[in-house]
């Protein structure tokens, strides 16, 4: 099947007055995310997983948000015996007098020192873990939607209306 590009008009995003996010926001909010912006690494248990950096979802944050955004950590657990830090984030973001707010648990790795049972830097697993958790929260906005959720990823256009000579009965459940 081919994947073509659904046109859809502001009043099928939001039944309210007002929408939170203007226009322009929403397609780059749930576009596509660019090809020189996806990351491979090996996953656990075999094969790979595509991901975008931490830099590029603070980038997609402060063009959305004006930089009026702001992130953070709501609780901790550093668990030595699993190998693992774990930290829940707060993102809030705010457009057009309203405020959005998502929360996501992020984790890491700890690393230990070669041989030993002694953590090399748990401060950098934690800030690993923050990462991870801002941008869990930023993939609740939609942020990267066709690389954290691919099956359930549409190509979308965002219009006030739909222009004359086009047809909406593209249009699929989204």
């Amino acid at each position: 099947m081919e994947n073509k590009t659904i046109m859809i008009t502001t009043a099928d995003i939001s039944k309210t007055k007002d929408l939170i996010l203007s226009v322009d926001q929403l397609n780059t909010v749930i576009g596509k995310t660019p090809a020189k912006a996806k990351k491979n690494r090996p996953a656990k248990g075999g094969g790979t997983w595509t991901y975008v950096s931490g830099s590029y979802m603070k980038k997609q944050l402060n063009m959305l948000f004006g930089w009026n955004w702001d992130f953070e950590i709501v609780s901790e657990q550093i668990l030595i015996e699993a190998g693992e830090v774990i930290v829940k984030g707060k993102l809030t973001c705010r457009s057009n007098g309203n405020t959005i707010v998502k929360m996501q648990y992020g984790n890491k790795d700890i690393m230990f020192k070669k041989g030993t049972t002694v953590p090399l830097s748990i401060g950098n697993d934690m800030k690993a873990a923050a990462t991870d958790a801002l941008k869990k929260c930023a993939a609740e906005l939609g942020i990267a939607q066709d690389v954290y959720a691919p099956a359930d990823f549409k190509d979308v256009e965002v219009v006030n209306e739909i222009p004359s000579g086009k047809s909406n009965a593209d249009k699929m459940a989204l």
